[in-house]
């Protein structure tokens, strides 16, 4: 039973027309952080480990943010 819900719940949500969850944003700001660091590190004097440590804490809080501040709960 739990499967044909599961299946139900991925139908509805690829019918949603291309909208973007709370939590697929969050997958994006993650690498989004780390191109971002790459781009800096190469136009910037600053070392790349600079770069490197912010764009860790971006994505540090981002996934704090997905799991801990707005948890996934059932129905969602």
């Amino acid at each position: 039973m739990s499967t044909s819900d599961r299946t139900r719940r991925t139908r509805e949500h690829s019918a949603a027309g291309g909208r973007f969850s709370r939590y697929d944003l969050l997958l994006l700001v993650i690498p989004a952080a780390f191109l971002l660091a790459l781009v800096g590190s190469t136009v910037s004097p600053l070392p790349t480990r600079a770069f490197v440590a912010g764009a860790s804490v971006v994505g540090a809080l981002a996934v704090a943010d997905g799991l801990f501040v707005n948890p996934p709960g059932r129905g969602r």
